[in-house]
């Protein structure tokens, strides 16, 4: 039994707090973001063992894998964007990761504390600001391709439903803190993308079309509600990159967008960037069965599927744009764009993820 209090379900969380804003800065360069990495490892006591770093991925921060001349197992390097999080939600974040694996819900890698015993590391970083590190166990596997989506969708369903039914239950102490990923904060005023209005490869046209998908979709979960059941807790981003699969396991990785939201959203993260692609249905499909295996859905929740996969497409036409500076993000651009506004004819039309109710229970 884990030695933390458990709340029944319908007990409210703590009120998360509401994620900082972006400051008007440059974005960090590869170059910016290579120069962190020995005053980040010296805080962690590693820099004179480092042997060789890797960068594994540069999004909302950089990610690399180190090794060293001391010990044969690497460790994963995160430095953090400045101004992304605030130290007491990085705080938030390595503390549910850390109560996750000691009452076994998923299997997530461990997080290596600082000397000093601290979860995460600040140090001056670029121009004298503080800068902030995690640092990770490494964990073997691989990111899934499309091509194995239809075997790994229902695994990844039946994982997430283990990590809400620890989040339904888990009293979180009141210093824990994490965004709150409602409409406002994900593609309204209050998102730290900005507005998919912001990105200029969208046309007039595709605009208008956008427009009123944002609007069926408010309307949608507006109806849909944030009750206790259906709103809380999530790992906020389970796209394949943030999927291990090894022979043995599906590994969740970067709880960094880890926040309260709809449940199902984390079922819209893992279509991420291929919400168009025609197998999608069959993916959905998948992922619902592994979800109720482990726990039970309504058909309010699955028909609340459509509005949840179009309201993380389009804070992904805002997130091409806000970090087009990355590499991923300039490759998909501006075919993503108009994929999306395709994806929204559907969803006005509803032929979008419709059978999908009755599908994943055939």
């Amino acid at each position: 039994m884990p030695d933390t209090p458990l709340l029944m379900p319908d007990t409210p969380p703590p009120m998360p707090d509401t994620p900082p804003s972006i400051p008007d800065t440059p974005p960090p360069t590869s170059d910016t973001w290579d120069g962190q990495l020995t005053p980040a490892l010296t805080a962690y006591g590693r820099s004179a063992t480092l042997a060789d770093a890797r960068l594994l991925s540069l999004s909302e921060n950089a990610t690399y894998l180190c090794t060293f001349t001391d010990t044969p197992d690497p460790l994963v390097l995160r430095l953090h964007r400045p101004g992304f999080r605030t130290l007491p939600q990085i705080r938030s974040e390595l503390m549910w990761i850390e109560r996750l694996r000691a009452d076994g819900a998923v299997d997530t890698p461990a997080v290596v504390p600082t000397p000093a015993g601290e979860p995460a590391a600040s140090f001056p970083g670029s121009g004298g600001a503080l800068q902030h590190a995690a640092l990770f166990e490494f964990a073997p596997g691989a990111e899934p391709d499309t091509t194995d989506f239809a075997d790994v969708m229902e695994v990844v369903g039946r994982e997430t439903a283990a990590l809400h039914e620890h989040a339904s239950r888990w009293r979180r102490p009141d210093v824990f803190t994490r965004p709150d990923w409602d409409l406002d904060n994900l593609i309204g005023a209050a998102s730290l993308w900005g507005r998919w209005r912001d990105n200029p490869d969208v046309s007039p046209e595709g605009a208008e079309v956008l427009a009123r998908a944002e609007e069926k979709l408010t309307r949608a979960l507006d109806a849909y509600g944030r009750s206790p059941a259906v709103f809380g807790l999530i790992h906020g981003d389970l796209r394949a990159a943030n999927l291990l699969v090894a022979p043995d396991a599906v590994r969740l990785i970067d709880f960094d967008d880890c926040g309260t939201g709809w449940f199902l959203y984390d079922l819209a993260c893992s279509l991420s960037f291929v919400e168009h692609d025609p197998r999608a249905a069959e993916w959905v499909a998948a992922w619902l069965r592994g979800y109720e295996s482990r726990r039970p859905l309504r058909e309010e929740d699955v028909g609340a599927v459509p509005a949840l996969v179009m309201l993380r497409r389009l804070m992904l036409v805002a997130w091409t744009h806000k970090r087009g500076d990355t590499p991923f993000a300039a490759s998909l651009r501006p075919a993503f764009e108009a994929r999306s506004v395709e994806l929204a004819r559907r969803y006005l039309a509803d032929d979008y993820l419709t059978a999908v109710r009755h599908e994943h229970r055939a």
